[in-house]
């Protein structure tokens, strides 16, 4: 009996220690977090691209669009800074739940999103799974991104993706596919 009791205190102590412990199945931003994306919606409002460059884009990899062109085809652009952005950004208390994009022709009256709101949610970035780059250190940055994002959904129809990398926050991607309803 004893002997038993043993076997399986050892057989848990191993099994419990050969699982990876990993932070990515949080689904909610913490608070720093959470003021970082404040700060993005405000300087976006502000429309100061000077900063949201110099302090949200990584000088070295910058970051991806998605959108589909008109063959609906999905387009993925690297691009090195922002040249325009949306405006028309709302500040509101940023929740953690996911939200729809209504796509309703019917005089516009459903169209836009099920919700009022900034949302947050801890997102793989799909788009870019498949993206092909030649350079290693590119490639560990997507694959870093594609794995340890979130996304962020605004009142207007601006989707961007934020991640921790290095120890800093970066604007990722920019989603203009989502909201497109063309696809």
């Amino acid at each position: 009996m004893i002997k038993n009791c043993i076997f399986i205190l050892f057989v848990l102590f191993f099994s419990a220690c050969s699982l990876k412990f990993d932070g990515s199945f949080w689904k909610s931003p913490n608070d720093d977090m959470k003021n970082e994306i404040n700060h993005i919606i405000k300087l976006m409002k502000e429309n100061d691209l000077e900063n949201l460059n110099k302090r949200y884009l990584n000088k070295d990899f910058g970051f991806y669009q998605v959108r589909y062109n008109k063959e609906k085809s999905l387009i993925i652009e690297k691009s090195d800074f922002l040249d325009e952005i949306d405006r028309f950004v709302k500040p509101f208390d940023i929740q953690s739940k996911e939200v729809q994009f209504n796509c309703s022709y019917d005089l516009d009256l459903n169209y836009g999103w099920n919700e009022e709101g900034v949302f947050v949610l801890r997102k793989d970035i799909k788009y870019l799974k498949n993206y092909e780059v030649n350079k290693k250190e590119e490639q560990k940055f997507i694959k870093h991104i594609i794995n340890n994002s979130y996304e962020v959904v605004t009142l207007s129809q601006m989707i961007f993706y934020i991640t921790k990398y290095e120890d800093k926050i970066y604007i990722v991607l920019i989603d203009n596919a989502r909201t497109d309803c063309r696809k």
